[in-house]
């Protein structure tokens, strides 16, 4: 049976769990779907971010107009509409006040024990306060990560950026969640790993994959009660 792969998000807030807490947690995301998604502002990322072309050298930053047409073009609800601007402009005013620069740097997945590929990083490195960073976003208000996800999405970075790659050995690691204002463009708030303790690449693969297994254990089990609703659902009456 094919399953459907978890959000790199609940990955990351499930996985550490103890294995009661993650069952519960997975029986939560089966019956449940997110009211809208932030893929609009995570295809306007570059811009926002104020991602340069090394081809073409530096560039005027796209103007937030320009970003705001584009979300809005890409939303399929206002209330999509409305959670993506608010996370976008916060983002895009941050990076002006801090005179942000990035540019494009392409990541490989990293390569789990079980199969599973997961990407906890944008591809891009941005000069954040003189220093090489490289973030991950995390733009929910509800079911977004908690210390031990962030943890374990640090743990993520640093095994495949820094662990990986003698040349990225002192990049510095970001998480970028965001304030829980009720009006107006949403805050970004930056973690980084400094002072936390990392999990080894043997305890990130066994997370994992005790993850997917009871994930695979959750859907089946989904499968079975829709067919046998369809069988006792049957006939005339």
């Amino acid at each position: 049976m094919k399953i459907r792969p978890l959000p790199e998000i609940d990955l990351a807030r499930i996985a550490p769990l103890p294995r009661d807490e993650k069952r519960r947690a997975l029986e939560q995301m089966r019956m449940g779907h997110p009211p809208y998604s932030y893929s609009p502002v995570r295809g306007t990322i570059s811009d926002v971010l104020n991602v340069q072309s090394d081809l073409i050298g530096p560039m005027p930053r796209t103007p937030w107009e320009k970003i705001q047409t584009t979300i809005r073009k890409r939303s399929h609800s206002d209330v999509e509409e409305q959670a993506n601007l608010r996370v976008a402009e916060g983002l895009f005013n941050f990076v002006s006040e801090k005179a942000i620069v990035g540019r494009r740097h392409d990541i490989f997945p990293l390569q789990l024990g079980i199969g599973t590929k997961v990407v906890f990083w944008q591809p891009v490195i941005l000069t954040v306060d003189e220093r090489a960073t490289i973030p991950f976003l995390d733009p929910r208000r509800a079911k977004r990560l908690t210390a031990q996800g962030r943890r374990f999405v640090f743990s993520m970075m640093h095994e495949r950026i820094r662990a990986a790659d003698p040349d990225f050995a002192d990049v510095s690691l970001a998480i970028v969640q965001f304030a829980l204002s009720e009006k107006g463009p949403r805050i970004p708030v930056l973690f980084s790993d400094t002072g936390v303790e990392l999990f080894t690449f043997e305890e990130l693969d066994q997370m994992v994959g005790e993850t997917y297994e009871m994930w695979r254990e959750v859907c089946e089990e989904r499968t079975v009660e829709a067919r046998r609703r369809g069988a006792t659902g049957g006939g005339l009456f």
